[in-house]
């Protein structure tokens, strides 16, 4: 298998795990994939390029997609509605949040830089910006499903 087919390989099973509610599992190879001594960094850097661009092309399908005279920008907000201010962020989940909005206003270069930068951070945080990315292809997912929209083919599998 290409690196491509195992970057998107793990990523369609942690989708598929976290959807299936096996939290502890996804938790388990997250923290394999972000552990320095295991040696899986452009794995890594791979699963979260393609969770990245899944859930950014879910979002411009959402939104009937963006011109070039728009910009998307994210609401990010706490579990009890609180504004979450995005410097405030650890630096790596800052990265992943910066890299979905560079993805999703067309600038896959940008994104590539700030996968980059949170790669480049402690592993702790990092998790962190996994998770999140998780959670925003899942829910782009549902929507897709609700909608009668597509999602990347090489994640319907997780639809099931």
């Amino acid at each position: 298998m290409n690196s491509l087919g195992q970057a998107r390989g793990t990523a369609r099973q942690l989708v598929r795990l976290a959807r299936d509610g096996h939290f502890d599992t996804v938790s388990g190879i997250v923290h394999l994939l972000t552990d320095p001594a295991m040696q899986q960094h452009e794995l890594l850097r791979q699963v979260l390029a393609e969770l990245v661009h899944a859930a950014a092309s879910m979002m411009v399908r959402q939104i009937g997609g963006v011109g070039p005279n728009t910009a998307v920008v994210l609401d990010l907000r706490k579990t009890d509605g609180s504004v979450v201010d995005i410097d405030q962020l650890e630096p790596e989940v800052r990265a992943v949040v910066r890299a979905l909005l560079a993805e999703v206003n067309g600038h896959p270069e940008d994104a590539a830089e700030q996968i980059s930068l949170a790669l480049a951070g402690d592993p702790c945080p990092m998790v962190d910006g996994i998770v999140l990315v998780l959670v925003w292809t899942i829910c782009a997912m549902a929507w897709c499903e609700d909608h009668d929209e597509p999602a990347p083919r090489w994640l319907t599998a997780t639809a099931a």
